[in-house]
């Protein structure tokens, strides 16, 4: 069973591994993921979920004022739809909420229908498409939102 947490400086080399296995992953520097570890950076943050310590899926967010980009995400094709992307998406959006996050944002491929089709299950709208947005090949960005149910305080 995997165990969804926030990355650490170890995690690193395994997300940046399963990041190189999926090509709908945006592909990013070394210098990108340290940024989410920074302590410069806390609106930043990468959640991994990690099966007998090897990083099986993770999802990158980043809070602006108060909307929470997702801006990246992926689970190693094995461990797809066994309940790790919503486990991530969940420890996500509850970590956006405690930060004053009042919406979750992404865009994806359009083409990636089994990944919009996910998100839309997940209480996901669509609210517009960005042509030609995506590159090799070229594809719009279909752009999706949820929102955030207030933090009640006890």
């Amino acid at each position: 069973m995997a165990v969804v947490r926030a990355m650490t400086r170890g995690d690193l080399d395994g997300v940046r591994r399963l990041e190189a296995a999926t090509p709908e992953a945006p592909h990013w520097t070394p210098a990108v993921y340290e940024r989410f570890l920074s302590e410069e950076t806390p609106d930043k943050r990468i959640f991994i979920a990690a099966d007998d310590s090897r990083t099986v899926g993770f999802a990158a967010a980043h809070i602006i004022s108060d909307v929470c980009e997702l801006e990246s995400m992926a689970v190693d094709s094995a461990a797809r739809r066994t309940g790790l992307g919503a486990a991530l998406l969940a420890a996500l959006k509850e970590w956006a909420r405690q930060n004053g996050a009042i919406r979750v944002e992404l865009e994806v491929r359009a083409g990636n229908t089994s990944a919009v089709a996910f998100y839309e299950r997940a209480g996901f709208s669509t609210d517009g498409r960005r042509r030609n947005y995506y590159r090799e090949p070229d594809e719009d960005a279909v752009l999706m939102s949820c929102p955030l149910q207030p933090n009640h305080a006890s």
